[in-house]
């Protein structure tokens, strides 16, 4: 393992043009808009007060000896967790770069991870069809869940950390009590894989995004319906839900952004964000930015408010697969086929 500082004169460091009509998007009602693509821009006094701050690359881990797929800030902001092909998960101190744990335990290349609310655990899926579970401090294995009966590609806990969440490419997704490590429910209804899945901050909703190019939602309690949102025209590769449990976002390998109504299942926004696919997808934790990671080798972030694109985050070489903000909102973590993990911070 080494980190390696990168020092960057400011005017190298990548940015976002805020003018550039391709890079903007509205949050308008999809119902009633006259075109399917938003690039409307603010209004000219709004854009001259708008001043966005700049991002830079503070770090680059090393260590994994293959791709890395996804990457996960434990709730505390400390740690970092990365799933390799190297059939490893890794984790790592986040101010210091140093890798705290090395574990060992898949069989074949891990896909996705998560961390667990109360940071006491991590769970891990893998091409060997199964789910694993950590102690996030010591690495000990906690579990081994076994109920998907392909590759497992997706993974994420209910905000309680009592129940966890894991989509494969049985075309299924499975539910678990953690208390006792039982499958409770087994959700059906996608006819390709699941690729994709994020739990509504609220945890009423369960979301979904395959490889059928459809969005599903479950409602897992309270009141509402289940949905099925169409309109990507490729695979949905990540989904994530905005802390005020308003918006649902999407991306896809059709390059574009989509938003919708968490209550209701409504597309109000479509943008093309990337010039390839659109792998992963997150919102900051104060649901202002939303960060897009892309096989075109960049990072974006994207002003909510604004409807604009702020930052172009360069530096991975090859495909970028996962990225992750820290509680602070302030430090954004990615992934990719490099085979690195790296640390951008706001300046």
């Amino acid at each position: 393992m080494s980190i390696r500082t990168l020092t960057m004169p400011p005017e190298s460091l990548p940015q976002g043009d805020p003018a550039d009509e391709s890079s903007a998007f509205e949050l308008v009602d999809m119902a009633t808009a006259s075109t399917r693509t938003a690039a409307a821009k603010p209004a000219a006094d709004a854009s001259a007060l708008f001043r966005p701050a700049r991002w830079a690359c503070a770090a680059v881990l090393t260590g994994h000896s293959s791709w890395v797929r996804s990457v996960a800030v434990s709730a505390c902001g400390n740690f970092i967790i990365s799933g390799s092909g190297d059939k490893t998960v890794r984790v790592w101190n986040l101010s210091t770069g140093h890798t705290m744990q090395i574990i060992e335990g898949h069989r074949a290349w891990v896909r996705a991870v998560a961390v667990s609310p109360d940071r006491t655990c991590c769970a891990s899926v893998s091409n060997d069809s199964t789910i694993q579970l950590w102690d996030f401090a010591t690495g000990r294995v906690l579990g081994q869940l076994g109920g998907h009966s392909s590759w497992v590609r997706a993974v994420a806990f209910s905000p309680s950390g009592k129940y966890l969440f894991s989509g494969g490419q049985d075309y299924t997704i499975c539910v678990w009590r953690l208390s006792d490590q039982t499958l409770i429910h087994q959700f059906n209804g996608h006819t390709h894989w699941v690729r994709a899945i994020a739990v509504s901050y609220d945890g009423t909703t369960l979301i979904s995004g395959s490889q059928d190019k459809t969005i599903r939602l479950y409602r897992l309690k309270g009141r509402g319906s289940n949905h099925v949102l169409s309109g990507h025209t490729g695979e949905v590769l990540a989904v994530d839900a905005s802390p005020n449990n308003w918006l649902l976002a999407s991306s896809s390998a059709d390059c574009t952004v989509r938003f919708w109504k968490l209550n209701s299942g409504r597309e109000t926004t479509c943008f093309k964000a990337h010039s390839a696919p659109v792998n992963a997808i997150k919102f900051s934790p104060d649901g202002k930015l939303l960060a897009t990671a892309s096989n075109d080798s960049t990072i974006r972030l994207w002003d909510m408010e604004q409807g604009r694109l702020i930052n172009i985050l360069q530096g991975h070489e090859g495909w970028v697969w996962g990225v992750d903000f820290a509680p602070d909102g302030k430090t954004l973590v990615s992934a990719g086929w490099d085979g690195t993990i790296r640390i951008w911070r706001e300046q």
